[in-house]
């Protein structure tokens, strides 16, 4: 399991490369989201949530269909903001927040099952691989990514570094970041080399 202060940097960073949206919103994709970076697949699960209304009651199902159906006609690629003009709902920092501890606590599940590993991993290995997840999903790190998986798997932070790029529309100091992760657990684990007898 990762450490309270690992939950805590990733999730600050989670929110600085996705955003903290408390109304629906169309991602990079097109696809309906909230909160940091939670796709909503349909309006039925959309409905799961708990949205409220502007006087912060509970919204109804039609409600939060109608929010649904109004942000994914918008046209994609705006900013999170362009769709809260065509929206009246919004969920709380608390239920947001909540959000995005399941996806972590799915997320490191996810992990361990293609690196079983990965609770021994440095705490920058983690943290990047939890950004990488997070963006492009298990299935294509498991799948799409054979180079940073072989790495990871032996532990070869240098070739990770060098393996972890995201192609548009990931930024470019998005990548830098999980570059610079892995190459800290890369200069870490040779000092550490270098400094046993």
């Amino acid at each position: 399991m990762i450490s309270a202060a690992e939950k805590a940097t990733l999730r600050a960073r989670m929110e600085k490369y996705e955003g903290k949206v408390s109304h629906m919103y169309l991602d990079s994709k097109g696809l309906v989201t909230v909160g940091v970076g939670h796709l909503l697949k349909d309006p039925a699960s959309a409905q799961m949530l708990n949205f409220k209304t502007g006087t912060n009651l509970p919204a109804s199902q039609d409600e939060v269909s109608a929010d649904y159906e109004a942000v994914k006609k918008q046209p994609a690629n705006r900013l999170a903001v362009f769709y809260k003009q065509h929206v009246k709902l919004k969920l709380a920092d608390a239920d947001i927040n909540s959000l995005t501890d399941k996806h972590i606590d799915s997320f490191e599940g996810e992990l361990r099952r293609i690196f079983p590993d990965f609770p021994t991993y440095p705490a920058e290995v983690k943290l990047a691989l939890f950004d990488i997840i997070f963006n492009v999903g298990m299935t294509d790190l498991n799948n799409m990514w054979p180079g940073l998986k072989q790495a990871v798997k032996t532990k070869d932070w240098t070739t990770a570094a060098k393996e972890s790029n995201r192609k548009s529309p990931i930024s470019f100091e998005r990548n830098k970041y999980v570059k610079d992760l892995f190459e800290k657990a890369a200069a870490d684990s040779r000092s550490q080399t270098l400094a046993k007898p």
